[in-house]
């Protein structure tokens, strides 16, 4: 069966829509413009960045798996199953708790306690998840097992939160060393970390705030005894506790795939990265089962430095630029001076040692002169009586 053809990672007449003054570049310049200035102000460039169009590109695959779809499941239909960490039962119990409408809750087909794959009976042509790996306490696990239920070549679609902007935001890119080392403990529930990570370092929810510059105070700052209340009924080993584990934002999610896929972690390749839009807090994201020949860039936009830092950058560079040559100009120009200087008084040097030599030669024949032999007599009478004189 051939694979349902993506959406673009750059569309040009969908970007030059959404920004009619852009309407008149042509689509290199209308991309240099995306990669400078449209990416960190979250325009959209593509029907992929939307999270119901591309799940309308997920339904044409086939056979569907959701996993955690909570109160509203983004995917529904006959050839759609849903798997999450509680029953049907207990979902719409924590639905109710949680103050959301019941009606839409699903059938859980399959339920993973610890996040598992070991009951899925059956192969599927997608996977979708939305905001659920950055929960996985073993990101490698999850999407070994993601694989392991999906035909070849099947894709997983992801919508991924951008720590940016949502509660994490205080929170640091994840490494790929702390995805490794989770991977080698086997880990099954929550480090110790992720809890007192979020206790510290949780921050507001709200999108549109975070998009403009309105961060909040970090949850730290709310205890009266941090020393004493950190620790309170932190949660341990023995079960299953929900926290975030990882903290994305669209190129570190990108670079890690890469980094896990080429080591041999995983066999799912890039084959989409969108960026997040503006006051949303998610990003989208196409995984393939098995190698994807495409270039780094139909994948994926990287972001280069907007227009005005580009312009900071090359005015102070000119500015440094044009010091460095003032400085060698003056510099230059005292070394012209020190050296007329020297050359004046090395010839002042050579005028002098020739009246010298002059003089001495003088001097010389004064001394092998007659007249200096024959008035010696009078000088020693004459230096005598000078000398009684002062007496």
């Amino acid at each position: 069966m051939e694979k349902v053809e993506l959406p673009s990672i750059f569309e040009l007449d969908f970007y030059r829509q959404q920004q009619p003054e852009l309407s008149h570049l042509a689509y290199e310049d209308a991309l240099e413009n995306y990669r400078t200035e449209g990416i960190s102000k979250g325009h959209l460039c593509s029907h992929g960045a939307l999270r119901g169009h591309l799940l309308d590109f997920a339904k044409k695959e086939g056979s569907i798996l959701e996993i955690g779809p909570f109160h509203s499941p983004s995917i529904t239909g006959e050839n759609v199953r849903y798997m999450d960490v509680l029953s049907t039962e207990e979902l719409f119990a924590a639905v109710k708790k949680a103050g959301h409408e019941t009606s839409r809750v699903p059938e859980i087909h399959y339920v993973a306690p610890k996040g598992g794959f070991d009951m899925v009976d059956r192969k599927f042509a997608a996977v979708f998840s939305g905001h659920c790996i950055e929960h996985q306490p073993d990101l490698i696990r999850h999407f070994q097992g993601v694989s392991g239920v999906l035909e070849d070549g099947g894709r997983y679609y992801i919508a991924c939160p951008d720590r940016r902007y949502c509660f994490d935001h205080y929170l640091p890119e994840t490494a790929v060393v702390d995805i490794l080392a989770a991977y080698h403990a086997q880990r099954r529930v929550h480090s110790a970390r992720s809890f007192l990570a979020q206790r510290l370092h949780r921050s507001h929810n709200d999108a549109a705030r975070h998009w403009a510059g309105d961060h909040g105070a970090p949850d730290g700052q709310n205890y009266r005894d941090l020393k004493e209340e950190l620790f309170v009924d932190l949660p341990g080993d023995e079960a299953y506790h929900d926290a975030h584990a990882w903290q994305f934002t669209p190129t570190s999610f990108f670079e890690i795939i890469n980094f896990l896929h080429e080591a041999g972690f995983i066999d799912f390749s890039v084959e989409r990265v969108y960026h997040t839009r503006f006051a949303t807090q998610e990003f989208t994201a196409v995984l393939r089962k098995g190698q994807v020949d495409l270039d780094r860039s139909e994948v994926f936009v990287d972001q280069t430095p907007e227009k005005s830092v580009v312009a900071g950058i090359k005015s102070k560079s000119e500015s440094l630029q044009a010091e460095i040559e003032t400085l060698k100009e003056n510099l230059q120009a005292e070394i012209e001076a020190r050296d007329k200087q020297i050359e004046t008084l090395n010839s002042q040097k050579s005028a002098d040692d020739k009246l010298i030599e002059h003089l001495s030669g003088e001097l010389r024949g004064i001394h092998a002169s007659r007249s200096w032999a024959v008035t010696r007599p009078l000088r020693k009478l004459s230096a005598q009586f000078g000398a009684g004189r002062t007496r």
